[in-house]
């Protein structure tokens, strides 16, 4: 998530800094700040593309409904009024020129309805309107979906984030980045230089390497933010969280063709297939059939930037794909009766990396068909060093063993020493420094003796015991090839007190073997080489980009160091305690 998060932040800068490459404006009409009135009053602001000498004709609308200022947006603007659209961009309640406070997920919904409702009653609309956009762009259609408003008749909704989900959490663990985004968004105006900074970083170290309580983060920042103090207040994924997401009866009710796209690596890919498996497992059968899905070799920013390399890995340059032909093919298709997409050879398009190609699919369950089973095993005790590690085998021991057992103090501040935490390099997928890590239990596989073709999420189970009512397990899995090359395949965390729901909590007894589900965080495509290593890495988490467990059965948000435990963890693995990691294959 460490990586993630400073892609997040990465792709944010660019968007925000976009310029357009189009001086040619004698094709396009431009009205801005055209003001929108809601039903209480307040008057959000649009920038409205027309191509030019409309006259009397009514066209579709493309609808952005954005925080980060409408601006961003002239680019895509000229794009879709020059090729017989109309394009509107709308700043959020609160940000750039519109009115009112912005809170976070709050208004959006409900305003997002009424500006649907508005420019079904415009003069230069016929009624059709369709909407794009990623992050909280791409969230921001499911929310106005969610509310059925009769004109909207499409969406794009792309990297979706996941209120509760992705952000400013993932499986009830905080992020300090969530203020340096509140930063960004707060008031009318963009804070692009402070968000860009190193300031935060700093903070964050201040926060970890003091033991500060991690709600006492906006006070040292300088910016206490009531929104922050809400969000820590809910740390299970309760009905706050659960209402920015569709029941049963809502999703049974969603009648509209949806083309939905995330990333491999993208940070808000569990948001954006949250939203689709629910539609695809509650849906009303025709609408299930309109729902696309296009997963790439993408990070955050490439879902709408797609680029061939990304991390230290090159892809070939189909993974870089026309996005706004695509979307100009998407409305076309949906909103004035045109072709399918030529890209959209099946309701599902994923990339597979290793073979480096597009590949097609009914849905997301139909890539995989079995799955591989690899236990974790350790004779020597030694899995705590890469070079005698332990192993990852066809079967669980038979015997008896020892668990393998390692120490974590969180009043040690390991995590600014770490070379992991630092290493912020443009190879950060293929880097290996946290092999150097302490409290680190690594495992490996046998030399794989053909590819295996792997699609979905990797799952562990694992039997655990600790010393505490508390801690923050993180795990991680890597293909090693050949060449000694690490290979980022995909990583999870769980907070030991969520393991059994994300809705409730429930301490650990202390000492007593549990066994732990670790689901996978997100879904990838890519196949393993033959002669390659399966490496499976099993830790807590301990770094400042994270916020701290100290242990105890306090909150993490107000947990004090001075209560704090030292954890020792124990991970079993024999014919009674089957530790694993389980693989989804496609077998052909």
């Amino acid at each position: 998530m460490t990586s993630k998060c400073f892609v997040l932040l990465c792709f944010i800068l660019l968007s925000i800094n976009l310029q357009s490459q189009d001086n040619d404006l004698s094709a396009v009409d431009i009205n801005f700040y055209q003001k929108i009135e809601l039903s209480d009053g307040i008057n959000l602001s649009a920038n409205i593309y027309k191509p030019a000498n409309l006259k009397d004709e009514k066209l579709p609308v493309i609808l952005v409904v954005t925080p980060y200022v409408s601006d961003e947006n002239h680019e895509r603007g000229m794009f879709f009024a020059k090729n017989g659209y109309i394009f509107i961009t709308v700043d959020c309640r609160g940000r750039g020129n519109s009115e009112g406070k912005f809170i976070p997920f709050e208004n959006d919904a409900k305003d997002g309805k009424e500006v649907v409702n508005w420019i079904g009653k415009q003069s230069w609309s016929n009624g059709k309107v369709g909407m794009f956009g990623g992050s909280y762009r791409g969230m921001n259609q499911w929310f106005i979906l969610k509310e059925f408003p009769e004109n909207l008749k499409t969406i794009i909704p792309i990297a979706s984030v996941g209120p509760g989900l992705d952000f400013p959490k993932y499986n009830n663990i905080f992020y300090p980045y969530m203020l340096r985004w509140l930063m960004l968004t707060s008031r009318n105006t963009m804070n692009v230089k402070l968000m860009g900074s190193d300031f935060w970083e700093k903070k964050q170290k201040k926060m970890y390497t003091n033991n500060l309580p991690f709600n006492t983060y906006d006070t040292l920042v300088g910016f206490p933010k009531k929104v922050f103090q809400d969000w820590i207040s809910h740390p299970s994924h309760d009905a706050f969280w659960q209402r920015f997401y569709f029941s049963e009866k809502e999703s049974k009710r969603i009648n509209i063709p949806i083309l939905s796209i995330t990333g491999h690596f993208d940070a808000d890919q569990p948001g954006a297939l949250k939203y689709y498996n629910d539609h695809m497992e509650h849906g009303n059968r025709k609408a299930i059939k309109d729902h696309y899905i296009i997963i790439g070799p993408w990070n955050h920013s490439g879902t709408r930037r797609p680029k061939k390399e990304v991390g230290g890995f090159q892809f070939n340059e189909n993974a870089v794909l026309k996005m706004n032909q695509l979307y100009l093919d998407w409305f076309n298709f949906t909103l004035k009766k045109g072709k399918k997409p030529s890209l959209l050879k099946d309701n599902m398009m994923y990339y597979v990396m290793g073979e480096n190609k597009w590949k097609y699919a009914a849905n997301l369950k139909a890539i995989s068909n079995t799955t591989e089973e690899f236990f974790l095993s350790s004779l020597n005790g030694n899995a705590d060093d890469v070079f005698s590690s332990g192993q990852l085998a066809n079967a669980p021991l038979a015997k008896d063993v020892e668990p393998d057992v390692f120490t974590y103090n969180p009043l040690a501040n390991q995590g600014v020493k770490n070379p992991s935490y630092l290493s912020e390099n443009k190879e950060y997928l293929k880097d290996q420094s946290y092999v150097n890590d302490k409290g680190v239990l690594i495992y490996h596989s046998d030399v794989l003796k053909e590819e295996i073709s792997v699609n979905g999420k990797i799952a562990f189970e694992g039997y655990i015991s600790i010393n505490a009512v508390d801690v923050d397990f993180e795990t991680s899995v890597y293909e090693i090839t050949e060449n000694n090359e690490s290979i980022f395949l995909q990583s999870d965390q769980l907070r030991a007190r969520y393991r059994k729901s994300l809705e409730v909590p429930e301490l650990v007894t202390k000492n007593k073997i549990l066994k732990y589900v670790f689901e996978g965080e997100n879904m990838f495509s890519r196949t393993l080489r033959k002669g390659s290593r399966i490496r499976f890495v099993f830790s807590v988490i301990d770094k400042p980009r994270v916020q701290k467990n100290y242990g105890i059965s306090d909150d993490p948000s107000i947990q004090k160091a001075k209560n704090a435990n030292e954890v020792t963890v124990k991970l079993y693995h024999n014919s009674k305690y089957p530790s694993k990691i389980i693989i989804p294959v496609l077998k052909h």
